[in-house]
């Protein structure tokens, strides 16, 4: 009996002294989680009960549907077409980003003269507004009277239509948002190379290797936890992609840019379907996570 209230009271003057020791850590963690629990793990939960009722923005009367909004996305083309829509705009955007990053980094991984200035030079756009990007892109990108066009009439080259035309908006969608991202990817990437010990490359020089043999054998296998993160990272930015597609096709034409975030905010805001929205969120959520979750099995597999 002495023992086992030895034993308690042990236990209670340890986690005292650990509560004293990380009391301060506590208070100043304290504002980050009651933001995170506000701003993110509140919604989540919010979304998930909102999206078993019809519930009506205006009103705020929500009469209880179940399951009846996930059977109707299943059977919605709209809703299809819209992930349909972001898988393109993935597999058009992420491969190439990744690929231009990691030659960025490459580039600018050893020190020369002016290496400082070509890293501004891309972050540039990393920390620029999107919402200015997409204004300024947009203009651009004008049939009659945008930058583009008039270097093309300059060189003599036929005028594109971009945004207006069915089979040019998406890639130019992509273009422009390439542009805007790869420097952040770049960041990461550089940060991998930099963490490689350069004894590697010396004993793999000593043994003959030329510059490939280094990159295949020793880079790209160093570099596969970043790129697994990069890849992560990218993938979940692209299917949440909304302001560029909001500001230079609201969609069109003809629903061939209309993104899964962007029928989100359709069925939300525009056709007052908060419910729907709501599981389509979840629906998004669930996707994002199970592909997540693969990339990251099959890179602890690997």
């Amino acid at each position: 009996m002495k023992s086992a209230g030895w034993n308690r009271g042990s236990v209670r003057s340890t986690l005292l002294r650990a509560l004293k020791q990380y009391r301060s850590a506590l208070v100043l963690v304290l504002p980050a989680l009651i933001g995170l629990s506000v701003f993110h793990l509140w919604p989540i939960i919010e979304s998930v009960r909102v999206s078993f009722f019809d519930y009506n923005l205006i009103s705020r009367v929500s009469e209880w549907e179940g399951l009846g909004n996930y059977t109707f996305a299943a059977q919605d083309p709209l809703f299809w077409r819209t992930i349909k829509n972001t898988a393109l705009f993935f597999l058009l955007k992420v491969p190439v980003q990744m690929v231009l990053a990691l030659l960025l980094a490459l580039l600018v991984r050893v020190p020369f003269k002016g290496v400082g200035f070509i890293r501004t030079i891309i972050l540039i756009p990393t920390v620029t507004s999107m919402v200015v990007v997409s204004v300024i892109w947009g203009l651009m990108y004008h049939p009659n009277s945008g930058l583009i066009n008039g270097i093309l009439e300059t060189l003599s080259l036929p005028t594109q239509k971009f945004l207006i035309d069915t089979g040019q908006a998406m890639p130019s969608l992509v273009v422009m948002t390439i542009w805007k991202d790869v420097g952040f990817n770049m960041i990461f990437f550089l940060a991998g190379l930099l963490s490689i010990p350069g004894s590697y490359y010396e004993a793999a020089m000593l043994d003959g290797a030329n510059r490939w043999q280094l990159f295949r054998h020793i880079t790209i296998p160093l570099l596969r936890g970043t790129t697994v993160f990069v890849l992560i990272t990218s993938m979940i930015s692209a299917f949440k992609v909304f302001t560029p597609v909001f500001l230079m096709t609201k969609g069109g034409p003809s629903s061939v840019t209309r993104v899964i975030v962007l029928y989100i905010y359709e069925n939300a805001f525009i056709f007052n379907k908060m419910g729907y929205a709501a599981a389509i969120s979840v629906i998004l959520a669930l996707i994002l996570l199970i592909a997540s979750v693969i990339q990251i099995y099959f890179r602890s597999r690997s």
